[in-house]
């Protein structure tokens, strides 16, 4: 399915120091998922690595690990295509009984894409591979497997029972994954047919037959995958000249909500109660005060409310039970709060959760602070409060179904951050 030097070249990114990925990485494996990767390429992906690695711009001696303290004191003295050729027959013969280079880099690296499955029990993230981690008892979180070298494209989705998972993969072509026994690695189920163009998001329906994808072509395609083995595309929807940067679902599965990349604020609204029959009902423009693109939306759990969050700390909320008349009934505002990660050049992502009653609106602005508002009246929506933490590490963060939670990347060493929210009220 992927070339032999595809989780290879992958794996070298992740060998880059963690600034120069937070930069660089998502770019240079969107390259790599529209190129052939041959072991020239590796090679120049080796010696970026070794380069970024010596110099000081872009690593401390903390992000340096005794890995890499021993690769720059070889360095000195190596040549750097004999430097190269070890390091390649190495990874190359790194692999575990199931096929992984590994093993994965350390988490506090930073996260690339994270989401939490609809019961809240189980995180899927990624990095340069993905990792699946159970979330059960949240005192210890357990890494239950992963996969490296297979995944790419936007933040995956877990099906509404849990079991299966959507992500991006090499080459543009989604992967579905069965993330039931994910120990020592989660088992693909499929791949989604080849439509030569890179995934940006995914959403399941909630009878978890109709998943829908987003492409960077500017649609979104849905499909049947009731018959994993026999995969069929049910429709196509045109959504604008730019893929869409996120997708929602409404929980009766009437309502699909896609989300601009580039156009501030622009959600396109679309009729999906047949998924054979898709209707476009509405454009919703940008809110006033909601610059910036989507970096996340959802229904609430009544379905009556869309919400959508920009990165410059803004909330809009829409009552959308008249589809074709959407009416913005709150624009919650909050201070982003600046940056904590070097080599950062865009602001945090906002992510937020409702309460499983729809009282509650969580949502966390980067990796240090959550606000809640009172939302039991759309008209009237007013502060909650406001908790703040230094918990979580560099990269994309997570809050959990019903707000309880929220995941990240930790500040140091290997596991999983969860910092726990109290209950909504």
């Amino acid at each position: 399915m992927h070339g032999k030097f595809d989780g290879l070249a992958r794996l070298l990114v992740g060998c880059h120091p963690p600034a120069w990925r937070r930069r660089y990485a998502a770019e240079v494996l969107a390259v790599l998922d529209q190129h052939e990767v041959t072991a020239r390429t590796v090679l120049n992906l080796w010696v970026s690595a070794v380069s970024a690695q010596l110099d000081p711009a872009w690593r401390s001696r903390a992000d340096l690990g005794p890995f890499w303290r021993h690769v720059r004191q070889a360095a000195l003295g190596v040549a750097a295509v004999a430097g190269a050729l070890t390091l390649i027959v190495g990874c190359m013969a790194w692999q575990d009984h199931e096929g992984n280079i590994g093993p994965p880099p350390q988490l506090s690296d930073g996260i690339f894409s994270i989401t939490f499955s609809a019961d809240g029990r189980t995180v899927a993230l990624l990095n340069t591979n993905l990792e699946i981690w159970s979330v059960a008892d949240p005192a210890r979180p357990r890494r239950l497997g992963y996969s490296m070298g297979d995944t790419a494209g936007g933040p995956p989705a877990f099906s509404p029972d849990g079991r299966t998972l959507a992500t991006g993969g090499n080459g543009g072509t989604g992967i579905l994954w069965n993330v039931t026994d994910p120990t020592p690695r989660p088992a693909e189920i499929a791949t989604l047919p080849d439509v030569h163009a890179a995934e940006g998001a995914f959403a399941f329906f909630p009878d978890g037959r109709t998943l829908a994808t987003g492409y960077d072509n500017g649609t979104v395609v849905l499909w049947n995958i009731a018959r994993p083995a026999h995969i069929t595309r049910v429709s196509t929807l045109a959504i604008r000249a730019d893929g869409p940067h996120g997708l929602s679902i409404s929980p009766d599965g009437h309502l699909l909500a896609a989300a601009s990349t580039t156009s501030p604020g622009t959600v396109a609204l679309w009729d999906v109660a047949d998924p054979a029959r898709p209707a476009r009902i509405a454009v919703l423009t940008g809110a006033a005060g909601q610059a910036g693109g989507i970096s996340a939306l959802s229904f609430s759990p009544d379905g009556h409310l869309l919400a959508t969050a920009s990165n410059n700390g803004t909330v809009v909320l829409r009552d959308v039970t008249r589809p074709a008349a959407p009416a913005v009934t709150a624009t919650l505002r909050f201070t982003v709060p600046a940056w904590r990660f070097a080599g950062q050049a865009t602001p945090p992502d906002v992510e937020f959760a409702f309460s499983a009653d729809g009282r509650t609106l969580t949502a966390i602005a980067g990796t240090a602070q959550v606000t809640r508002w009172d939302v039991t009246n759309p008209d009237a929506v007013f502060l909650n409060s406001t908790i703040s933490r230094d918990s979580l590490g560099a990269g994309a963060v997570a809050v959990a179904p019903g707000g309880r939670a929220v995941a990240g990347a930790p500040t140091a060493g290997d596991t999983l951050a969860l910092w726990r929210l109290p209950q909504p009220g």
